[in-house]
């Protein structure tokens, strides 16, 4: 990352000026994929903010975007590196007085966790096993510079595809989120509260919920620290062979959770990452580990109101009735023309598919069909295609962000449900007890 916040923010400044030269020069492929080399290698280099926007650009708007530049941006989702202990012990000292670093010890020199905006390092506090998260340095300054400048490009590419698209309240989303992600206060506070929801989960007869207990005296707007919790990552625990008995179970637990999350609560993680669960298999009945709440999102209970009549309209095929909510709802903006409106529908119908194949033969949706797959990216494309007005919904893109994550856990776990279930929860579930 650059030393000083005026340094990235210079590097931004003249990558935009390169950008903008290269399109007023050229609208050929040529100079959009030389656009797009500029961007993915001034963001790898900053990280922080910067690189954490790009991604998002990449991987959930990639449909809005020219095809050559997403194949480019796309090298953004590798993993970022590890900052020296030196750098961490640094923040350390600047955070905590020494009366409270004298007490950490067996402190890990390499982290067990690495991100775009900190880092995880193992320690001891008090005889007590715990992790820090410790945030870069500069990275918060950074946030407001690096959006205006990452505004600019995008605007630039909606240009190269003929769109006609306000991206400010998407941007404004942005800003808010990672405002809130660098905020580590702010996120101990939503961890607590999240911790407190799930307590209500315990008695699930599938699995256990497990979210860290936040130590306050050690944590601060940069430093959070926490309990160290045991467990294998997703991936590492399917490697040690689990039955389908106890796959079926983690699959519920995890559509059990979302449907709290979002219907009950309004209170939603919006992190889709694999790397936020642990699995603790070491009883009779599974333990999930929740962990990273820094992009949890609040909903009012009049959105999570109109989601639902969204989708109620879409399953009972009311096309009128759907593109009139779609657009009162912020959706899609009324100038679209008729066939972006039927690739809306489309897109919405696909969406909800699981929740009805009761109604076939099989009474259960297979999560591991490559062909629904593939109907999603198509559906989500053709509309991307369809759209001229319409920028992605600001207000829809981190929740269904975390939809994604959900569904990937599901393919991964290579199950078949019947989830028609939370169909009727979803209608039945009251926010009475929401934040």
């Amino acid at each position: 990352m650059k030393a000083t916040a005026f340094a990235r923010s210079l590097a931004l400044a003249k990558l935009a000026a390169q950008v903008g030269l290269k399109e007023f020069s050229s609208g050929d492929m040529k100079s959009r994929v030389e656009q797009a080399l500029l961007i993915t290698n001034s963001l790898s280099s900053l990280k922080g903010a910067a690189m954490k926007a790009g991604q998002i650009l990449s991987l959930d708007l990639n449909h809005y975007f020219p095809p050559e530049a997403v194949q480019i941006l796309i090298q953004l989702q590798s993993s970022a590196t590890a900052h020296t202990l030196e750098q961490m012990q640094s923040v350390l000292k600047k955070e905590l007085e020494l009366s409270k670093r004298a007490k950490l010890t067996n402190f890990s020199e390499r982290p067990i966790g690495v991100a775009s905006i900190g880092q995880v390092h193992r320690a001891s506090y008090k005889g007590r096993d715990i992790v820090l998260k410790i945030q870069y340095p500069e990275v918060s300054d950074s946030i407001d510079s690096d959006l205006k400048i990452l505004k600019t490009i995008a605007f630039s590419f909606c240009q190269l595809s003929g769109r006609k698209m306000n991206l400010e309240p998407l941007f404004n989303e942005f800003r808010t989120i990672l405002n809130q992600e660098v905020d580590y206060q702010q996120e101990a506070d939503l961890q607590k509260k999240y911790q407190m929801c799930t307590l209500n989960l315990k008695t699930s007869k599938r699995i256990n919920y497990r979210v860290p207990t936040i130590i306050d005296e050690l944590s601060t707007r940069n430093v959070l620290a926490m309990s160290f919790e045991s467990g294998l990552g997703i991936r590492d625990w399917l490697g040690t062979n689990p039955s389908n008995k106890k796959r079926t179970d983690l699959a519920h637990g995890i559509l059990d959770l979302y449907f709290h999350e979002f219907f009950q609560w309004g209170l939603v993680q919006t992190d889709p990452n694999w790397g936020n669960f642990l699995i603790d298999d070491s009883s009779d009945k599974l333990n999930l580990v929740l962990l990273d709440f820094g992009a949890t999102r609040k909903f009012s209970k009049e959105f999570i109101e109109s989601y639902i009549l969204l989708l109620d309209l879409a399953a009972d095929g009311s096309s009128e009735a759907l593109k009139n909510h779609a657009v009162k709802f912020g959706l899609i903006d009324s100038r679209e023309s008729t066939s972006a409106f039927k690739a809306f529908e489309e897109m919405i119908s696909t969406a909800i598919r699981p929740f009805f194949a009761k109604k076939t033969n099989s009474g259960k949706f297979d999560f591991s069909n490559k062909n629904y797959s593939i109907d999603s990216q198509n559906a989500a494309k053709s509309l991307a295609e369809e759209l001229i007005f319409s920028p992605p919904p600001y207000e829809l893109i981190f929740l269904h962000r975390k939809l994604a994550g959900v569904y990937s856990i599901l393919k991964g776990l290579d199950v078949q449900l019947d989830i028609s279930e939370y169909w009727q929860q979803m209608k039945d579930l009251s926010m009475k007890k929401a934040l």
